[in-house]
């Protein structure tokens, strides 16, 4: 979401309704570190609705310099980039 001062919130809201694959969370102790925090979104469908399945976990942590090489391993995007959703 492009804002100069962002809320949070409404950056989630924004990456839900789009239904962006990946979260990218830099906060100042991952900028300290040199990292980033990755968290995979994904959805369900329940009763016929498409819902955002509660993710276990904070993400993991990877460094900015190996960021896309990362997202380019992951099933998601290999899924998306043949075009074979899974």
């Amino acid at each position: 979401m492009f804002k100069r001062k962002p809320k949070l919130p409404a950056q989630f809201d924004a990456g839900e309704r789009d239904e962006a694959p990946f979260a990218i969370i830099l906060g100042p102790d991952e900028l300290k570190e040199g990292l980033v925090r990755v968290k995979e979104q994904k959805w369900e469908f329940v009763d016929g609705k498409k819902t955002k399945v509660k993710a276990s976990d904070d993400g993991v942590k990877i460094k900015r310099s190996e960021l896309v090489e990362w997202i380019k391993s992951t099933p998601v995007y290999q899924s998306w980039a043949t075009g074979k959703l899974i």
